[in-house]
């Protein structure tokens, strides 16, 4: 089904079932029943005669991954700060609701040269680490547990997903104190993640900083804790006074 939402995000404006399945590389059969199941979801429309456009609700949701992505104007300066202050690589991710994957939306690297290289456009999984739990506490009940059915194994370390008491441990934690935390000296990495959200206390993302756990003390851990939560909260309050992704659409 995501390779469908993908072509039809990236292909022409309008197109017959017949073109679809030839670029989908699929039966028409098969098309034509995830077509009718894109279409009850609001993905796909029918236009004129047999042809048919993208949807309103794909729109919705394109929407929203842009306007999030317009926070990284906005988080870059916070996150400058937190490597002139700490020197540890700092970022700013944007959850995706497509993916159910948090995007590295902003990235400002550490100066040390014994560092995680982090790009732009980088996908994160939401069980593991310190961003994904500060954005995976936040998120509704039911698009949690889609979260969890989907992810089985740590991508860049292979470690299977945390046990579940020990992910509510961790969500716990986040919406009481205001962060996540993580080390790992296994793989000798660590980091601290700090929610942002919009003005109708919707997850957005997170901001988060990221080391090697062999330099990253506790003390350290708690002074870079206090001050991303501050930035946290600048961001999310300039997210509250930004037009909605709903508003940007009933003006266009």
């Amino acid at each position: 089904m995501l390779h469908m939402i993908r072509l039809i995000a990236s292909g022409p404006d309008t197109f017959t079932l017949g073109e679809f399945a030839a670029r989908a590389e699929l039966p028409l059969s098969s098309v034509h029943r995830l077509l009718k199941t894109l279409e009850r979801a609001g993905f796909v429309e029918r236009g004129s005669g047999l042809s048919y456009r993208r949807g309103r609700e794909l729109h919705r949701v394109a929407s929203q991954i842009v306007s999030r992505f317009d926070l990284a104007r906005s988080a870059l300066p916070l996150l400058q700060d937190l490597v002139d202050r700490f020197h540890e690589t700092a970022l700013l991710c944007v959850y995706s609701p497509v993916s159910r994957r948090a995007v590295v939306a902003e990235v400002v690297l550490t100066p040390h040269p014994l560092r995680f290289n982090v790009e732009k456009g980088q996908e994160i999984a939401l069980p593991w680490g310190s961003m994904g739990p500060a954005v995976l506490a936040f998120l509704p009940k039911s698009e949690i547990e889609m979260v969890l059915r989907t992810e089985h194994a740590g991508p860049l370390t292979g470690m299977p997903r945390p046990a579940r008491d020990e992910l509510e441990a961790a969500f716990e934690h986040v919406r009481q104190h205001g962060f996540a935390s993580y080390r790992e000296p296994k793989f000798d990495s660590a980091g601290v993640a700090a929610p942002v959200f919009n003005g109708e206390n919707e997850i957005l993302g997170c901001l988060g900083v990221i080391t090697l756990s062999s330099r990253f003390s506790p003390t350290m851990e708690q002074e870079v804790a206090a001050v991303l939560r501050a930035a946290a909260e600048d961001l999310s309050q300039q997210a509250a006074v930004s037009p909605s992704p709903g508003a940007m659409l009933s003006r266009n």
